[in-house]
């Protein structure tokens, strides 16, 4: 009985999540036009609480790295396509997000979310102010993504999309020969000499 439950719940689960700290390096520049950059640079399975300061982890001569923050990876049902797509890289990533600093201070970024679907990340890189960068996937993540894929996958045929009522040849040719309604070609309309 206990079993059955169990599966059934498994089933009915739309998301999971999973707490991983962020680890963000700040180097110094090369550039004239700022100090520092900015970049992700790995994930932290199990990481300790971190609070509003940063906790330095390893610094060199021109760059320190921090763990920044524990943020969710979340996986959901529906983005299970995604979830392959980034298993069949090679190796994983786990995306971040980093968004610029609303108020003054020592950091230029925040961490803003983390996750696993390349398609959610690619989202953030439209707006061009946030940094998005795909770090290694901690093994460990990779087989709770395998399993969390394998319960919830489902694969989908591909259906081509039939044509609607007017986007056939005989609606182009009501048309005067123009697909989609657009404007007449230029044989179609009035010459200056109207003999």
């Amino acid at each position: 009985m206990f079993a059955v439950q169990a599966t059934h719940r498994q089933t009915m689960e739309r998301s999971v999540r999973m707490a991983l700290g962020v680890v963000v390096e700040r180097r110094k520049s090369t550039s004239r036009w700022q100090d520092w950059s900015w970049r992700p640079v790995s994930v932290i399975l199990g990481a300790p609480p971190v609070g509003p300061e940063w906790r330095e982890l390893l610094s060199g001569e021109t760059w320190t790295q921090y763990h920044a923050a524990n943020l969710p990876l979340e996986l959901h049902r529906g983005e299970t396509d995604d979830y392959l797509l980034n298993l069949s890289q090679h190796p994983p990533r786990v995306y971040v997000v980093l968004r610029p600093a609303a108020g003054p201070g020592s950091h230029a970024y925040r961490p803003l979310l983390i996750t696993a679907s390349p398609a959610e990340a690619e989202g953030y890189l439209a707006s061009g102010d946030e940094i998005v960068e795909g770090v290694p996937m901690p093994v460990a993540v990779i087989a709770w993504l395998k399993d969390f894929v394998d319960r919830h996958h489902v694969e989908r045929p591909f259906v081509k999309r039939k044509r609607g009522k007017g986007a056939g040849p005989e609606a182009a040719a009501e048309l005067g020969g123009q697909r989609g309604g657009g404007a007449p070609s230029a044989d179609g309309l009035g010459s200056d000499d109207d003999g």
